[in-house]
């Protein structure tokens, strides 16, 4: 990783100036000389980077846990921790004060507010469009990352960076975040300059990224035909990854390897009977192992972009992409077109796959509806994208059952907004039920 004391310098100079006597203030202020030159901007962009992809409090780790421990992809190994215990017991046992939810929240909007800094202060630094450009498309990618993931969590947020902001709903939020992310590919087809790119973190893709965000985003706002569009520009024998050194490990491979708060629950992925992996299924090695497999009860362990503290974690899948392109089409009933999409991550290997992640099943055999194609991509989805955040998403999206319901799926299907935010913003609404 590059520059890497002078990035840490300029996120504790955010950090301490962005603080009151009890929360990260998401509202605050900048110091002026943090944003008076591109060369502290590009140093923002990259501080950014690692607010979100490192440590038990950035969004990797949070959204990993919060949505695994909901939908039985993860098990707790030490109920000491008691904000994960939280989460895996779910209902009521959820409040404001929970411990991942206040570094989520907080940490997203900080991520927000850094990447909103950038965007504005871009024009002011460089009377370059190509130089200005560039770093707006590096901050919006990374607000819209900020909102497209808290709205997967909670019912509304706030969009506008004011005091007592108004919270947003859902499809309001989705809207604004491919808003950004169109806008960021208007910049990056305009041309990225080299003087910005050259200084940045380089193991995101950029390009491919918001490509990839595009036909996530657009999936869960119902814009199936945009969300295949999307999915069609991404280039998928490029690898788009949170990068790890020995000095700024993988979080997740770092506490997965503490052997003192979580592992993976079982060989299920916390789907129901009706619906289990393929035993065949070569991604369940992949991604969980256990030392006697054949043990009354294994011992599992992730395995996957987790088992060493220098692994990459990637930004999206290639399998993702094709499932997106597979729902869109089934959701569109275009049924000849999703099957071929979900025919090739059934089919896809490890030595086709940029990863080394591939399932080398047969075709789809089921029958041409649409109702059993969706079943069959869900199952692929909490499959091939274990761990990724998108688990507790996808379960409320395909309609499984919901913390209610009978046989429920999930233990909760939003979650109460954070102390850190009730606090200070009096129009953060009520809780949700469930």
């Amino acid at each position: 990783m590059k520059n890497i004391l002078k990035t840490i310098a300029i996120t504790l100079l955010i950090a301490t100036t962005s603080c009151d006597t009890e929360y990260l203030d998401p509202n605050s202020t900048l110091e002026p000389d943090v944003v008076n030159n591109t060369d502290n901007l590009v140093r923002l962009i990259n501080g950014v980077q690692q607010r979100w992809s490192t440590e038990r409090t950035g969004l990797i780790y949070t959204s990993t846990h919060i949505s695994g421990l909901n939908t039985d992809e993860l098990r707790l190994l030490n109920p000491g921790n008691l904000g994960e215990n939280e989460i895996l017991l779910g209902g009521d046992d959820v409040s404001g004060s929970n411990e991942l939810l206040i570094n989520m929240w907080t940490n997203a909007l900080l991520t927000r507010k850094e990447a909103t800094t950038v965007i504005d202060a871009a024009d002011d630094v460089s009377e370059s469009t190509s130089v200005s450009g560039s770093l707006k498309a590096y901050g919006l990618f990374y607000r819209a990352l900020a909102h497209g993931t808290l709205i997967q969590y909670f019912e509304s947020i706030p969009l506008e960076i004011v005091e007592n902001a108004e919270f947003i709903e859902r499809s309001a939020v989705l809207e604004n975040v491919i808003s950004d992310l169109n806008e960021a590919k208007n910049y990056i087809d305009a041309g990225l300059d080299a003087s910005i790119t050259a200084d940045i973190f380089t193991s995101v893709d950029i390009e491919n990224s918001i490509n990839a965000l595009l036909a996530r985003f657009n999936l869960m706002a119902g814009n199936y035909d945009a969300a295949i569009t999307a999915a069609n520009n991404v280039d998928l024998s490029v690898k788009s990854t949170w990068e790890y050194d020995a000095s700024i490990p993988n979080p997740l491979a770092f506490w997965f390897g503490s052997q003192n708060v979580t592992q993976a629950k079982d060989l299920t992925f916390g789907l129901p009977t009706e619906l289990l992996p393929d035993e065949d299924d070569e991604r369940i090695p992949f991604y969980i192992t256990a030392e006697d497999l054949e043990a009354e009860i294994p011992n599992y362990q992730v395995v996957g972009f987790w088992s060493d503290n220098t692994d990459e974690i990637p930004v999206y899948l290639p399998g993702e992409i094709s499932l997106i392109k597979a729902e869109a089409y089934a959701r569109n009933n275009d049924l000849a077109n999703a099957v071929a999409e979900l025919n090739t991550v059934l089919t896809k290997t490890s030595t086709t796959d940029i990863f080394g992640l591939g399932a080398n099943l047969p075709e789809y055999d089921g029958t041409m509806e649409q109702s059993a194609i969706l079943d069959e991509i869900y199952r692929n989805r909490r499959v091939e994208l274990y761990l990724t955040g998108l688990s507790l998403e996808d379960s409320r999206r395909f309609d499984r059952p919901g913390a209610t319901e009978t046989d429920a799926e999930r233990n909760r299907d939003y979650y109460p907004y954070p102390n850190s935010e009730r606090d200070n913003n009096t129009n953060t609404p009520a809780n949700p039920s469930s």
